[in-house]
């Protein structure tokens, strides 16, 4: 046997030690992971609503745990049954926001509409939209960008530049200040009231600003970040119309109406571009609630009225659900909503022809589209049933934060 050099004996030791530890120190790490994700299938199932971003690393036999959660009970629950199952971790567990201010709301939106995307980056998926005025969760800064959470949950990293950060202070003012919102596709805010002064922003469906005054045509708006402009007056509507409003089904044709022809984009849910989900959502919104973003998520809301692709029964505003109906073997999975409009037609934006666009449900019809029957889901009632799953804008705890209460 050949003799080892001394001088490789230190080494050796600690090849040895080195291998004891670690044997434990893996089987910690394998065992942290799979309570985590034990945890997150509870917590976090969604991560387009809820953040979850945890990493487990092993250096020299001590396991370490570092993370980011964005919910107080995911915080509380991933600290306590780490520290029970697994007390010789070390735990570097932070709870967004950064801003430890404890708001649920600590900005507005400052552009007509802002692009959240799935990383940060302006290459990545772009995942929905925001727009002006809007409140939202902002919680973490990195480099230029942002990840903030939305009123209807969704979280995306959108440009910091397009945000207004507020404090308690100023959230209070917002709150209280009359505001308005705008009632057209499309509009412009301009410096003085004459359409032929500077133009100050455009200005889409929904966008929501601080009323200063009104004049005879005109009524000047202010902006989160303090810019003054005039609009037509006849663009914008109280705030407090929308916010309280209850849905009619006359009501909410009307407003899909206004979407018609806009461009089809994945992501989109303002006037500008807009996808199925964003419209439904951005029809809903003028009209008085809050829906869940995702089509998916839509589907499971409501009063079911059908699997079959009818118009029996149907009223206008109902929705209309398309994809792969669930089997034995498989799950099912939403795609595409339309809402139904009426007379055997729905609207809805889709890649048909990249727009908004009306079709039927009747197949005598031109405008019938001959593989939706097949891959037809179901159709849901939202009007007059209980709110699950979606709440009247007057209930959402992000617009209760800047909405004044009716007088």
């Amino acid at each position: 046997m050949k003799k080892i050099k001394s001088s490789w004996m230190p080494v050796l030791l600690i090849m040895i030690l080195l291998g004891a530890c670690t044997a434990p120190a893996e089987k910690t790490r394998e065992g942290l992971e799979a309570l985590l994700e034990e945890l997150q299938n509870k917590y976090a199932p969604d991560d387009r609503i809820e953040w979850w971003n945890m990493a487990v690393s092993n250096e020299e036999g001590v396991v370490i745990l570092k993370g980011e959660v964005a919910s107080k009970e995911a915080y509380d629950a991933v600290l306590g049954q780490v520290e029970s199952a697994f007390p010789d971790v070390e735990r570097k567990l932070v709870l967004l926001p950064e801003d430890k201010e404890g708001m649920l709301v600590n900005g507005l939106v400052n552009n007509s509409v802002i692009h959240l995307r799935r990383e940060p980056s302006s290459k990545k998926e772009l995942v929905t939209q925001a727009r002006l005025g809007a409140p939202v969760r902002i919680l973490k800064t990195e480099g230029g960008k942002s990840l903030i959470q939305v009123a209807d949950g969704y979280l995306g990293w959108v440009n910091t530049a397009e945000l207004y950060v507020l404090g308690p202070e100023e959230l209070a003012v917002y709150k209280a200040a009359e505001k308005v919102i705008c009632s057209v596709q499309y509009s412009m805010s301009f410096s003085e009231p004459d359409v032929n002064s500077m133009p100050v922003s455009d200005l889409v469906i929904g966008n929501i600003l601080v009323k200063v005054q009104e004049g005879p045509q005109f009524t000047q708006v202010k902006y989160p970040d303090g810019r003054m402009g005039w609009v037509s007056s006849s663009d914008l509507v109280p705030a407090a119309e929308v916010f309280y409003r209850s849905p009619q089904k006359e009501r909410l044709v009307q407003s899909a109406m206004k979407f018609h022809g806009i461009p089809y984009l994945w992501g989109g849910s303002s006037s500008k571009n807009i996808d199925c989900s964003g419209l439904v959502c951005n029809v809903y919104f003028m009209n008085g609630m809050q829906l869940p973003r995702d089509a998916d998520m839509q589907a499971l809301i409501g009063k079911e009225l059908s699997t079959e692709f009818v118009s029996e029964g149907l009223e206008p505003g109902d929705l209309l659900f398309f994809g792969r109906k669930a089997t034995d073997d498989r799950a099912e999975s939403v795609t595409h909503v339309a809402m139904y409009i009426g007379g055997g037609e729905y609207i809805h934006s889709a890649g048909w022809k990249e727009r908004v666009s009306i079709n039927s449900m009747d197949s005598t019809q031109e405008n019938y589209i001959e593989r939706y029957p097949e891959i037809f889901v179901r159709s849901i009632r939202i009007l007059g049933e209980e709110p699950v799953g979606f709440r009247p804008i007057a209930e959402n705890k992000f617009y209760q934060e800047i909405m004044a209460p009716l007088e």
